[in-house]
């Protein structure tokens, strides 16, 4: 009889278990739309997450500037629904001895040329990366790679300070 109530109570347990994730994830989706929906009022461009289409938009208000495919995406199931663009990052060096080294934060010349560096990456307020390169993922970071053109594109119109507005996965369902 003990064991019939037990397997009872866990049973219990898990179905408000998952309620209560269903309702954190109905939150979070809000809050996420409560985000865009506040983003485009504003007319300075934002990045928008859309994990349900695996993309990145770059968005000016409601106006829609490039669509970013998404090539791998290492990010937890409820990111913070707002993130800063803290830092555009460039490799100075490479990581692999004797080969040549890139050009240092003070050739200005170089900065002017190559804007954009196929390496390069956009370092947000939560520790997640906006990259095309590999070499900036970790196994433990949030991160999220895009082809080099539109890393370039994204690179070139977010200055610090860009918002960024996750969508969830589920963010379009009834």
């Amino acid at each position: 009889m003990r064991i019939v109530s037990a397997l009872f109570a866990l049973a219990l347990g898990s179905m408000s278990t998952e309620s209560v994730r269903a309702e954190d994830s109905l939150a979070y989706g809000n809050e996420a739309l409560r985000a865009w929906v506040e983003r485009s009022a504003v007319e300075t461009p934002y990045l928008l997450v859309d994990r349900a289409a695996n993309t990145v938009r770059l968005m000016q208000g409601g106006a829609l500037l490039r669509t970013c495919p998404l090539r791998d995406v290492a990010l937890p199931d409820f990111p913070a629904v707002r993130d800063t663009l803290v830092a555009r990052v460039r490799r100075y060096r490479t990581l692999v001895p004797l080969a040549s080294i890139k050009s240092g934060p003070f050739d200005w010349e170089d900065r002017l040329v190559h804007e954009a560096p196929d390496d390069g990456a956009l370092y947000f307020s939560s520790g997640m990366m906006l990259t095309a390169d590999r070499g900036w993922q970790s196994e433990k970071g949030m991160s999220a790679l895009v082809d080099t053109l539109d890393f370039r594109a994204l690179y070139g119109a977010c200055p610090e300070g860009t918002v960024l507005v996750y969508l969830p996965a589920d963010w379009q369902r009834e």
